[in-house]
């Protein structure tokens, strides 16, 4: 059982919490609403981004019947259960779906290299999948580690040396700011300013770095984090 969203999550999305918790749960107006609303608007948003009208459709298609547990391997867990309320539920599909689609568009680079068989035309699935399916996700998932890697290198380079020594001292040292004042000799509300400051200006450095460096890449900071908490290898 889905543990209710709407208990632990953000009070500015509840209205977005509760659709998704009833549509989870199978409450039919709540799934027609959420089919209603969501599907033609991601077509619009995909052609609107360049996609071609019937690459659109079958996109938003699979998204939408991923939502509630179809997957191209049988049922797995429906992606709405993953919605957590940190953003609105229509910028949350929107960026499941383009990063999709990007995700489709990488693979096609591949596509042209790889080997043909006799029996192509009786095996089933897509030969990108047999070939290199889970050898493509780890090439992926290295390009997006070392793009991050640089992009975190690049905010931290950033910084003034006084405000990196005190980031390093108060998260990697656990050092108190009070302490870190006094070896300043400066009061305790500049090093939480100068703390505040630092994380606010990662956060704005690498995600410029990550668009300047791939325009087509949809992820938010908060993606970012999460990635990172997630493990990948930076």
């Amino acid at each position: 059982m889905r543990e209710s969203s709407s208990e632990i999550k953000p009070l500015k999305h509840a209205e977005d919490l509760d659709l998704v918790d009833r549509a989870v749960a199978g409450d039919e107006g709540a799934v027609r609403a959420f089919q209603e609303e969501y599907q033609p608007m991601l077509e619009r948003v995909m052609m609107s981004r360049g996609v071609e009208r019937s690459q659109a459709q079958d996109l938003v298609a699979d998204i939408i019947a991923e939502c509630f547990g179809a997957g191209k391997k049988g049922q797995t867990r429906p992606l709405l259960e993953k919605f957590e309320g940190r953003s609105s539920l229509s910028t949350w599909m929107i960026r499941i779906t383009w990063n999709r689609w990007l995700d489709l568009k990488r693979r096609d680079k591949f596509r042209g290299e790889l080997p043909s068989y006799e029996d192509d035309d009786e095996r089933s699935g897509d030969r990108f999948d047999r070939v290199a399916g889970e050898e493509d996700e780890a090439l992926l998932d290295e390009d997006l580690s070392d793009l991050m890697g640089r992009a975190i290198k690049h905010a931290f380079d950033s910084l003034e040396p006084d405000t990196l020594l005190m980031l390093k001292l108060s998260y990697l040292h656990g050092i108190s700011q009070t302490l870190i004042a006094r070896m300043w000799q400066c009061d305790q509300t500049r090093v939480s300013r100068a703390l505040t400051s630092a994380r606010a200006q990662i956060a704005n450095e690498t995600m410029a770095f990550i668009q300047k460096q791939d325009a087509d890449l949809s992820i938010e900071w908060e993606d970012f984090q999460r990635l990172c908490a997630a493990g990948l290898d930076l």
